[in-house]
């Protein structure tokens, strides 16, 4: 072989090669690109909601709880009303009916009250809201069908201070069944001006340890208002409002493997405008996300879509039971 065809086998292989190699590239970019969409779709864009309806109008409406009581066969709702000195409580024979009917409000005291959450433990009802005063109070009611509401204690189930102020401004309480314990989330002060989402446990909803800090921005702007938790297969959604700036913004999700860390970067969806969201099942097992109304005087809802893959896997939120509860 001569120098000539020595000179032309060289170039071949070393085209042969560099093609090869772009080829590798190409077939590594291609299988990137499809995680990356893959991702997109399964997780940062996996949420959504479906048309936008009124449930009940009023001047004035804000944070709010909803829960079917299985004896009466009606969906009840407690909400914060003009004034916050008392929640207005509405019942429908139908999660997705208008116009609720109106019953005696909710008060305490005579004082200013705000954010319910109630949930059903052997035998009762628990509303669970925030007194306000200083330093602010988790406080909460008991009641047997809904209606007629006791105050066990006069005093708080807490009322957190720390070294830098004897007021945490402790509020928006959300109650989340995990293992053998409960959590309660609710919106903090880790000092004197920085806003979390704080945390207590319980083993019997009235003694609760804490607080601690399950997700913290270091912020002084309180866009973590509203605390919701739901789980769904091995992943913990925590939903936040007034994001990113309160008092306007939209409503967060993020999730996380832990129910006791969420970090900005699992956030997976802000849908905007939207504020105080509450998470409820109906009983044929569909989802929707209500809201408060902030400027447009009235609670609304809307179907809420998951699309993460996790519909058939155990949830925090089971369809509510239409039988008398056990």
């Amino acid at each position: 072989m001569n120098n000539t065809q020595k000179a032309f086998l060289y170039k071949s292989l070393f085209l042969v090669t560099v093609l090869m190699c772009f080829g590798c590239k190409q077939s590594v970019n291609r299988n990137t690109n499809k995680k990356s969409q893959r991702d997109h779709v399964e997780i940062k864009d996996s949420i959504a909601i479906g048309d936008i309806f009124t449930i009940y109008k009023l001047p004035y409406a804000y944070d709010h709880t909803i829960i079917y009581n299985a004896k009466d066969k009606h969906w009840h709702l407690y909400g914060i009303i003009e004034d916050n000195r008392e929640f207005i409580h509405l019942t429908a024979d139908s999660l997705t009916q208008t116009n609720w009917k109106k019953h005696k409000s909710f008060t305490y005291n005579e004082q200013e009250i705000w954010a319910p959450h109630i949930i059903y433990d052997k035998g009762q009802y628990y509303m669970f809201y925030t007194s306000i005063g200083v330093p602010r109070q988790i406080r909460y009611a008991i009641s047997e069908d809904l209606y007629a509401w006791k105050h066990p204690s006069k005093a708080p189930l807490f009322a957190y201070a720390n070294e830098f102020t004897n007021n945490q401004k402790n509020k928006d309480p959300m109650v989340f069944r995990h293992s053998d314990e409960w959590i309660m989330y609710f919106s903090m002060l880790k000092d004197d001006k920085h806003w979390v989402v704080g945390y207590s446990t319980s083993k019997d909803l009235l003694h609760w340890d804490g607080p601690k800090i399950c997700f913290d921005e270091h912020t002084e702007n309180p866009g973590v208002e509203s605390p919701f938790v739901v789980k769904r297969g091995e992943y913990y959604y925590l939903t936040l409002s007034a994001r990113p700036t309160w008092p306007h913004g939209g409503q967060d999700f993020f999730r996380s493997k832990t129910p006791f860390l969420w970090k900005s970067s699992d956030l997976v969806k802000r849908i905007n405008p939207w504020h105080a969201a509450e998470i409820v099942r109906d009983l044929d097992g569909k989802w929707y996300l209500s809201r408060s109304s902030g400027n447009q005087h009235d609670f609304r809802m809307a179907p809420l879509f998951w699309n993460d893959g996790l519909d058939n896997e155990e949830t925090s939120m089971l369809v509510p039971k239409t039988g008398n509860h056990e």
